[in-house]
């Protein structure tokens, strides 16, 4: 088979937009060559590779021909090579906080069981709501152990946000949080998580054997954010190529057996995705349900943690704690802080680095084109607002609107192609595809380095004077202001300039903020047209479980009554 270029993807001869996801023809040779070239070194960097006993090997190879990559794969890796190892620390629960892999594949062993005489199956659909735990993470295996299909539902999500979902993915059981009880419609079936086994189900008597094969191994159906719209869309994935996964393990210093604290939700895919990260590595893998910025580091402590999963909203958090608070926690064991799930500010990642170490790595994705970009703690020291550099198998373009590549160095739209991007979401519609490469959604440009910088959402984009203004950089001037804590740009309708940026404001604690001053010291720093005309203050931007912004709600708070006496077109 040929393959020729094909403007920003490498498609095969006659192919169609949908054929890059066929395995290895994305890439040409010198495509697969860094493919091979990441995946050796990661996975040497790991100690993935190493020998095991004959009964350990055929165990693993036995699990992997019958669940694939799949999440189906579950524990059952750690359990052939780390039997009584722990697999869990589940750290808010009394009863039992450590189970090992033996014990925790059994365990999901048994729940998918229970679920099969319930009649779940291929063809159904399951939800799954809830903080992150145990129960969580064996309802991930254990469901996909039946062949049934998983939705992962949004925590923040309100009843009637979840009357629309449970209807439009088709869900029959909701596996959930007692703390979500009332979130879940009345019509569906549930079981709760929160009991002394973990489970209810594994508290019955399913009957015994060995699970049924199935002919497709189930969906893992994650929802987009909604942040602009409101609105959530289900990407689902049942599987990850291997070469992916050798290319995160290039990007992050994680190794076999290391112990990796998840401290962002598991429904999304940051948290899901290192979680399928962990299993492979047979780490052990700590889980909270709420990440207390001064119990994280307690933990790191407590367990030696070496890797930290995170969202940038924790790491403002973490470094705001008192010096004196963050000194009683020995946490020289932690190598690498992963972010990802939102912008990561760059005066954020400076500040971070500079208290606890250059072990910062930046992850730039989405749900619908999973990884794409990740950035070093070298490559955030020579630009902290980078989102680093595609991971090997990645293929990254900047577009203007007509589908035209830009210069380098100037703003567009950012295309992504790589065997991770998902398939088209559940409802039948797709993502814009351009040559085989997904449009992110995102504004951004490519520097002389191959880096890549995020400018902000092109739904964020603000038209004010007639010029295009892109929030972020309005922020990130903002938050070089010393009284200023976070902030977040939006624009409102103003009848004489189109729209007008209103600036939120969260003030650094014991200060009292003053517009008028505010305003007058970003009339020194910004542009006419950049310039917010009003201030708005709040003790916290409204936010996603990921620490995104909703700026949708912001911009239904927001009055549209704005001040004129200034000229914005001077």
């Amino acid at each position: 088979m040929g393959i020729e270029k094909v403007g920003a993807g490498y498609l095969p001869e006659n192919s169609t937009s949908h054929d890059y996801l066929v395995p290895l023809r994305l890439y040409r040779i010198s495509d697969s060559v860094r493919v091979a070239t990441a995946a050796a070194r990661g996975v040497a960097r790991s100690g993935l590779v190493r020998p095991t006993s004959p009964k350990a090997t055929l165990a693993i190879t036995s699990g992997v021909l019958r669940w694939g990559t799949s999440p189906a794969v579950g524990f059952s890796l750690g359990s052939a090579r780390h039997a009584d190892s722990t697999a869990v620390v589940d750290v808010d629960d009394a009863d039992r906080p450590y189970v090992s892999f033996v014990d925790i594949d059994h365990r999901c062993d048994t729940l998918a069981l229970s679920l099969i005489d319930r009649g779940i199956g291929p063809g159904s659909r399951v939800g799954i709501l809830g903080r992150n735990s145990r129960a969580y993470l064996e309802t991930i295996t254990a469901v996909s152990r039946t062949g049934a299909d998983l939705v992962y539902l949004n925590t923040s999500s309100t009843l009637e946000a979840m009357l629309t979902i449970v209807a439009e993915q088709k869900i029959t059981l909701v596996i959930r949080d007692e703390e979500f009880a009332d979130r879940v419609p009345s019509h569906v079936s549930t079981i709760s998580t929160d009991t002394p086994s973990g489970i209810a189900l594994l508290a019955s008597l399913p009957r015994r054997g060995r699970l049924p094969a199935v002919a497709h191994h189930g969906r893992h159906i994650i929802l987009t954010s909604g942040t602009t719209s409101g609105q959530s869309r289900g990407a689902g994935r049942s599987s990850v190529p291997l070469d992916a996964a050798a290319a995160v393990l290039d990007a992050f210093p994680v190794k076999v057996r290391g112990t990796t604290l998840i401290a962002a939700p598991l429904f999304h895919s940051w948290g899901w995705m290192h979680h399928r990260l962990a299993t492979l590595l047979d780490a052990t893998e700590i889980v909270l349900r709420r990440p207390d910025p001064q119990r994280i580091l307690e933990l790191i402590d407590t367990h030696q943690v070496e890797t930290l999963i995170t969202v940038p909203v924790i790491l403002r958090r973490l470094v705001e704690l008192p010096r004196h608070v963050r000194r009683r926690y020995d946490l020289t064991s932690l190598t690498c802080v992963a972010v990802s799930g939102s912008t990561l500010p760059g005066d954020l990642a400076t500040d971070f680095m500079d208290t606890f170490g250059d072990v910062l790595y930046n992850l730039y994705g989405s749900t619908e084109a999973a990884f794409a970009t990740c950035a070093s703690p070298d490559d955030l020291r020579a630009d902290p607002s980078t989102a680093g550099r595609p991971l090997a198998g990645v293929h990254i373009e900047i577009l203007d609107v007509r589908g035209r590549k830009v210069p380098t160095g100037t703003d567009g739209r950012i295309f992504v192609g790589s065997r991770t991007t998902f398939d088209g979401y559940t409802d039948g519609t797709d993502r814009e595809r351009t040559r085989g490469l997904l449009f992110t959604g995102d504004i951004g440009r490519l520097d002389e380095e191959g880096r890549l910088s995020i400018i902000g959402r092109a739904d964020d984009m603000v038209i004010t004077g007639g010029e295009n203004v892109h929030p972020t950089e309005v922020e990130e001037v903002l938050r070089r202001n010393a009284d200023v804590a976070d902030v977040a740009v939006v624009g409102v309708p103003d009848s004489v300039y189109g729209s007008s940026l209103v600036a939120h404001v969260v003030p650094v604690a014991g200060i009292t903020p003053h517009e008028d001053i505010l305003l007058a010291w970003s009339r020194d720093r910004l542009g006419p047209n950049h310039r917010p005309r009003r201030i708005v203050f709040h003790d916290e931007l409204p936010r996603n479980p990921t620490g995104k912004v909703l700026k949708r709600v912001l911009i239904g708070d927001t009055s549209s009554d704005v001040d004129d006496d200034e000229d914005q077109a001077e």
